[in-house]
């Protein structure tokens, strides 16, 4: 509805009945007056065209009635001068003034006026279009009682925030209107902006309008309300015009010169102030206190004032702290100007919210991607456990089942990349709409870095690089520990009080090699700072053996050697001296990865094992040393036992195939025979051509003649032996070089065995040799598919069965062979009965 321009804050939004209407004057006091005989006055001068039905509003020097115009039909508003100041010409002038600016503003926003005229007794008067519908003051304040701490609500009649912050830019856009035509309003506040009840938005109350380039004689001449009191939300006629609590500081000083579009700019930003705190800029007990505090310095932050209630958005309180600067020239230039940050932060807010539609429906997908990734590892768990119950020889027909699994689980497999496919299409898709939005950012970041720790376990190097880069690209904070390489390690020893030397490993010449970085400390040691990486540590301490123990560090990660079970670091024990022989490798207990290498031959699945501490001679058994031991049960009187552990000539020498491959002196001791086509020995080459019972035989053998339980390896002993914790491929790293370890390719002549004193870079992180290479070794186990006992994450060895006919696990490369199926991943399988030349065996035993 139409209101006098001098309507007090919270002013009237309903019509007054057709016997009171309120007279306000300039203090805010009410007096109560009979409306009756002024309305039955009225509706006999008014123009026989319009019927009075009724007074709206009032105010001090004017009121509004709800007339209909008879002629078109319509019903109006109508604003009149009081009668008691028809006579005073500035009050005169001024309602003129109002009534040629409003009708010159033609605008949506702006209250159309139709008519003018005066009345018999001397009255003014103008019609304009009936607005109904309330105050922007009223919506904000239901707005903020709708809304909390957790963020704005939607109103019981649909008003939400951004509907609200869309009414306040059309206001800013209507009062850019106005300011092309060269009119200030100087009174812009809740209570004069309007919202209709179809959606209209209305700036009212163009009372103190002016002209920029015409000069007004009677601004400072229109004296002010009785007594001198001044509302906070009242507009005042006098040397300050406007309201206190929403006026610039140059309507302050009452400075008119200085009036301008620069001064609506400020009150547009102190009412965008009021929106989003719920209170105006200025309050206080009165006008005059309210204007001391405008003269004496801005006002409290938006943030500051909407402390308590819904966070104001940042970008919108950077648009009032612009508006309402106190210097005219660091104001925002222009209404148009403010207007258009406010859209812009409007259209940001509906790609946003578009984009957190998208963001939904990717979400939508992950139950689905889970569900095949899940159904994928369940068709590979159903495929390993039919193939554990196969045997290499078994006919196809027993393999299909085994196999539909494994074609189940690919095609599993497909449909989930296929289905995070379109996840990451939908994702990219919500950042082409908001390319800020932080959700869409922290879910391509989340899954970049799952990514990125898949490919580096992978040792896929590219795809590890993108995926950094990627996260690098998205996140935002959250994953900064993680690509820094933080890390942290905890380490125990028994005794304590041990020196730490810390080696990194680093790639030189394809090799990783450590190199010495810095003494950490007696241990015990709790969360020492190291970065990310791969490190071997020197643990050394007084009558103590030097302890190799390699750790790595991933990223944002803790090395704490914990145990599966435990809750405290498991104490790393260093061996006394002379504990261990000349060529005792000694592994410590800890965590490693085993499998997960799918370029090897019947790799295991990739999986975290905890391996308790071992030890393993640093080279493979020697011929010399297996001669020893064949002489001596034979001087023990046990020839019968000599002979068949006796290595005997590969079945593939027709000529020779079964006889015994070494000769015997006349005493029938065992001994090298002369070269010959096929066989040769050396006392420092690998032992060949025995089969798994006869390395079985020299473990037991050995053991006896120690004391100590040496036996055969388990296959995953070895692994750990070969590739440490850092789940390197192969002893020295991730390169296939020949020239590393005696294999095919790595010489220019025929492949042969070699000394185990040969190629030095063959040697694991703890030291032990030609585990890539020279020759294959017997492994403890049984072989099977899903590889060894492991419970709890902790590998538990399994006592040899000496008469199980079954399979034997085979491990290492061997020198007749290429490097790829040398890998430390590979698995072999071979009856315990088979002899071969690419076959030997070392030892090892439980710490």
């Amino acid at each position: 509805m139409a209101r006098p321009h001098d309507e007090p804050a919270g002013g009237l939004t309903a019509p007054f009945d057709e016997t009171t209407a309120v007279d306000r004057g300039g203090g805010g006091s009410a007096v109560v007056r009979t409306a009756s005989a002024r309305g039955a006055a009225l509706r006999a001068q008014l123009p026989a065209r319009y019927e009075d039905l009724g007074a709206i509003a009032a105010g001090s020097f004017g009121e509004v009635r709800r007339a209909r115009d008879t002629l078109l039909d319509r019903v109006i508003a109508i604003k009149l001068l009081r009668a008691e100041h028809a006579a005073e010409p500035r009050l005169r002038r001024r309602f003129l003034v109002e009534a040629r600016i409003t009708a010159a503003l033609q605008h949506p926003g702006i209250v159309a006026l139709y008519d003018r005229g005066e009345l018999p007794d001397g009255r003014l008067w103008f019609t304009m279009k009936e607005v109904r519908g309330r105050t922007l003051r009223a919506v904000i304040d239901e707005l903020h009682a709708c809304s909390g701490q957790g963020g704005f609500g939607a109103t019981p009649t649909g008003w939400t925030f951004r509907r609200l912050v869309d009414a306040f830019a059309r206001v800013a856009q209507a009062i850019a209107y106005a300011h092309s035509r060269g009119v200030v309003h100087r009174d812009l506040k809740p209570e004069n902006l309007m919202v209709g009840e179809f959606g209209e938005v209305l700036v009212m109350d163009w009372g103190l309008a002016r002209r920029v380039d015409v000069a007004d004689p009677d601004e400072g001449g229109i004296s002010g309300p009785p007594g001198g009191a001044l509302a906070e939300g009242l507009t005042h006629h006098g040397d300050v015009l406007g309201t206190p609590a929403y006026m610039p500081p140059e309507q302050a000083r009452g400075d008119t010169a200085l009036h301008g579009p620069a001064s609506d700019v400020y009150s547009l930003g102190a009412v965008l102030y009021c929106l989003l705190a719920g209170k105006p800029p200025y309050r206080g007990g009165g006008g005059r206190e309210i204007l001391a505090a405008l003269l004496a310095g801005p006002p409290p932050s938006v943030i500051e004032a909407a402390r308590g209630g819904p966070p104001a958005p940042a970008e919108l309180c950077a648009v009032v702290e612009r508006a309402m600067r106190r210097e005219i020239a660091e104001r925002t230039p222009s209404a148009e100007a403010l207007a258009a940050d406010v859209v812009a932060w409007l259209d940001g807010v509906r790609r946003r919210e578009q984009a957190i539609a998208a963001l939904d429906q990717a979400r939508s997908l992950a139950p689905e991607i889970a569900a095949l990734r899940a159904e994928a590892a369940g068709a590979e768990a159903r495929a390993r456990a039919l193939k554990a119950e196969l045997r290499p020889f078994d006919p196809i027909e027993e393999k299909r089942p085994a196999w539909a699994q494994e074609d189940e689980a690919a095609r599993m497999g497909r449909a989930a990349a296929l289905a995070e496919a379109r996840w990451l299409e939908v994702v990219h898709g919500a950042l082409s709409l908001d390319p800020d939005l932080p959700e869409a950012h922290v879910m391509l970041a989340d899954h970049h870095r799952a990514r990125l720790v898949e490919a580096e376990l992978g040792h896929r190097d590219e795809d590890a690089a993108r995926a950094e880069e990627m996260l690098r690209i998205h996140d935002r904070g959250r994953h900064a520990a993680f690509l820094r390489g933080d890390g942290a390690l905890t380490l125990v020893t028994e005794p304590p009080g041990a020196e730490v030397i810390v080696e990194r490993f680093v790639l030189e010449d394809r090799r990783l090699v450590p190199v010495r970085e810095r003494v950490l400390g007696p241990t015990p040691l709790v969360e020492a700072p190291l970065q990310r990486g791969s490190y071997l540590l020197r643990l050394r301490a007084p009558g103590r053996a030097e302890v190799r123990y390699p750790v790595v560090i991933d990223r944002d990660g803790r090395w704490d050697g914990r145990a599966p079970g435990e809750e405290r670091p498991y104490p790393i024990t260093l061996p006394a001296e002379g504990e261990l022989g000349p060529d005792d490798v000694y592994v410590p207990a800890g965590w490693c990865c085993v499998g997960g290498d799918v370029a090897t031959p019947d790799s295991l699945p990739r999986k975290r094992v905890w391996i308790d501490g071992f030890v393993m001679r640093r080279f493979p058994v020697t011929t010399g040393e297996y001669v020893e031991f064949l002489n001596d049960l034979v001087a023990s009187g046990r020839e019968a036992e000599a002979l068949a552990a006796c290595p005997r000539a590969h079945e593939a020498l027709a000529e020779t195939a079964g006889e015994l491959a070494l000769a015997r002196d006349r005493a029938g001791l065992f001994c090298f025979p002369p070269d010959r086509d096929g066989l040769r020995f050396r006392p420092d080459w690998p032992v060949v051509l025995v089969d798994w019972h006869a390395a079985m035989a020299y473990a037991r053998w050995l053991a006896a003649r120690t004391g100590l339980r040496w036996r055969l390896p388990d296959e995953l002993e070895r692994e750990k032996a070969a590739r440490g914790v850092d789940s390197r491929l192969l002893p020295w790293g991730d390169h296939v070089e020949p020239t590393f370890a005696c294999v095919v390719g790595s010489t220019p002549d025929e492949p042969s065995l070699e000394g185990v004193n040969g190629h030095p870079f063959d040697e694991g992180p703890h030291g032990v040799r030609g585990l890539a290479g020279n020759t294959r070794d017997w492994c403890q186990n049984v072989w099977k598919h899903e590889g060894p006992c492991v419970e709890g994450g902790r590998l538990r060895l399994e006592a040899a069965a000496l008469g199980d006919p079954d399979f034997r696990v085979i491990k290492g490369g061997a020198w007749a062979g290429g490097m790829i199926i040398g890998r430390a991943a590979a698995r072999f399988g071979g009856r315990p009965s088979i002899r071969r030349p690419v076959v030997g065996f070392r030892v090892a035993r439980s710490s």
